[in-house]
């Protein structure tokens, strides 16, 4: 991905659901969350996106190592196996 595709660090980006829009079915890691409450939170910088999660997270490892904590998240549906109901 280009570099000036993301978002300088501490650059208000959005919400999750702006996020999703902007990165469509992505990995994008995340730095400076701001929690508004349980539930709802704004994103000050995507530091890295790419459709591979290892790429995304090598793209920002340069960002991340100056950070506590960053998070890396799927924009897109949830994938993998369904659960299985097991009755007794």
């Amino acid at each position: 991905m280009q570099a000036q595709e993301i978002a300088p660090v501490g650059e208000l980006v959005a919400t999750w659901q702006a996020i999703c829009e902007r990165y469509p079915d992505q990995w994008v890691v995340l730095v400076d969350t701001d929690w508004v409450d349980n539930h709802n939170f704004d994103f000050r910088s995507v530091v890295g996106h790419d459709v591979r999660r290892a790429a995304a997270l090598a793209e920002a490892q340069c960002v991340t190592s100056r950070y506590q904590g960053f998070g890396c998240f799927f924009t897109g549906p949830k994938r993998g196996p369904l659960p299985r109901l097991s009755l007794p």
